[in-house]
């Protein structure tokens, strides 16, 4: 078992030989073939996401996809099952979507054969290639390092060698997996030993396992947010007035005309905290205007000297900053290409994006204006208790109206089972970025919140007498839901990704009580 410094210098040099290893695995390809080979498969991989979700307006039809097994059995006779797939799917998708599908189901279940042959059955707790559904999950939680790599292949791939289409997964998945993945993890992991003393990581032949984790994303594997668009329709939809959107052609999944109707959404759901009075209205003009360049729908290829023409005539902003942030400039380093949000890939005489890749950015871009806006930061505060109030009534929790007692406020306050639930919801915003790009500032940031809020919990107990007496009850257990994840050993500070987790901590302190009572 090893601590301390000993941790840190396996990490570190772990870290170093896996970005040596991929960026030799990537190094004899041709730049610009494998970018647009693997910009095409990320394409696949994305429409593979989304058909199950959205692109089926039959559920019983979407059930049946997310069930089809990618096993053996589908190998030893995959004529039947992608005939079955392709025939239902047309019903609702265009024939390049539905090709495109069938043709990944097939390569994603050959590599899940290698991965058994070579002893992987699964890829994170619950992530199997077993069927549909569970290759979905599986392609979600990779989206990142799938683009990450993108990035990385004009600075990494030196040679002369081409990458067939088909052959893209089959090479570049083991990649990911075997190094992306677990720079990633690495670079945690380091983290988590800095910041707590009690860290230990037990290595063994086939790798290291950590005595403490942290869950980063949320539900979806998507990243966490003050307030998402998601939620303010669901729980602000009558402050947001809905603009007049494109008609779009309901058989593809993606389309310029979506992009489009995704920033005039953006625009609208987010107008009341003063959205459309920053830079977000110079970007998302360029972007509606690059939208209008698409090719096939989906891909956007502009000229250098085109690009740079099209940005001095929105004169919102001046040029070179608005290149500066759409245009990507990788790092040989594989960690920070997975925290890019730039659309634009260099590929020389011309930049290329795709409407995926400009909807990322906007949205990237939007969080960054709005999270320095105190206006945002206090509605989104109101907005992440409503979050909290739903969750909890789920799990059984009966919320009540309390919100203030004798000029004390309280967040969230509960019952269940005769006992008093006192929740503190704090929604201050964590940069986990920082955890490979300044580890040291995210650190002593994430020290601070832990201890802003354990002292919250010290505060919350010497109150409780005002809880007690307005419900009539003796008990009660206090807990601050983060609404981003923060490293700690305080049980009692939930990370609102692992609220689900709440029920058993309820019943295990129950528990506990009942044995000391006894």
């Amino acid at each position: 078992m090893l601590r301390g410094d000993n941790v840190r210098k396996l990490i570190q040099d772990q870290i170093k030989a896996h970005n040596d290893g991929l960026l030799a695995a990537l190094g004899k390809y041709q730049a610009a073939d494998i970018t647009r080979t693997w910009h095409t498969t990320i394409r696949a991989i994305e429409e593979f996401i989304n058909v199950p979700l959205f692109g089926i307006c039959d559920e019983q039809v979407a059930r049946w996809l997310l069930s089809v097994r990618l096993d053996e059995s589908f190998l030893q006779n995959p004529g039947v099952v992608w005939m079955n797939v392709k025939t239902a799917l047309s019903l609702y998708l265009d024939a390049g979507t539905v090709d495109r599908f069938c043709r990944l189901m097939l390569q994603v279940a050959a590599i899940r054969s290698a991965f058994v042959m070579h002893g992987q059955t699964t890829f994170g707790t619950g992530i199997t290639l077993d069927t549909v559904g569970d290759a979905t999950a599986y392609l979600q939680s990779r989206r990142r390092h799938f683009v990450a790599l993108l990035y990385l292949m004009p600075r990494a791939c030196a040679g002369n060698e081409k990458l067939a289409p088909m052959d893209a997964l089959n090479v570049l998945l083991p990649q990911v997996e075997h190094s992306c993945v677990t720079i990633t993890s690495l670079y945690l992991k380091r983290a988590l030993a800095d910041a707590l003393p009690e860290f230990s990581l037990e290595v063994d032949g086939v790798g290291g396992t950590a005595s403490h984790w942290l869950e980063t994303l949320d539900a979806g594997f998507l990243d966490p947010e003050r307030a998402s668009i998601l939620v303010m329709n669901q729980l602000r939809e009558r402050q947001i007035s809905l603009p007049d959107l494109e008609p779009v052609n309901p058989k593809k999944m993606f389309s310029a005309a979506e992009l489009r109707n995704s920033i005039k959404l953006l625009a609208a759901s987010y107008d009341a905290f003063g959205l459309n009075d920053s830079n977000f209205t110079a970007v998302a003009a360029v972007v509606t205007s690059l939208s209008w360049r698409c090719r096939d729908d989906y891909v956007v290829a502009v000229g250098k000297s085109k690009l740079r023409t099209l940005l001095k005539a929105h004169s919102a902003m001046d040029a070179n900053e608005l290149e500066r942030l759409l245009l990507n400039k990788p790092s040989i380093d594989y960690a920070p290409n997975t925290n890019a949000f730039e659309p634009f890939i260099d590929m020389g005489d011309a930049v290329v994006s795709n409407v995926n890749l400009l909807s990322r950015f906007l949205y990237a871009f939007k969080n960054i204006h709005l999270g320095s806006r105190r206006r945002f930061q206090i509605h989104a505060g109101f907005i992440f208790e409503d979050m909290v109030k739903h969750d909890l009534e789920r799990m059984g929790f009966t919320v009540t109206d309390i919100k203030r007692i004798n000029k004390s406020e309280f967040d969230v306050v509960t019952t269940l089972g005769g006992v008093i639930y006192n929740f503190q919801c704090k929604n201050n915003w964590i940069d986990l970025a920082k955890v490979e790009s300044s580890r040291a500032l995210y650190v002593r940031y994430n020290r601070a919140l832990a201890n802003y809020y354990a002292k919250a919990l010290v505060k919350e107990e010497r109150r409780e007498r005002l809880l007690k007496d307005k419900l009539g009850m003796d008990k009660v257990e206090h807990y601050v839901i983060s609404r981003f994840p923060i490293i700690t050993t305080e049980e009692r500070i939930i990370c609102y990704n692992k609220i689900n987790d709440l029920g058993a901590l309820v019943e295990r302190e129950r528990q506990k009580k009942t044995l000391h009572a006894d």
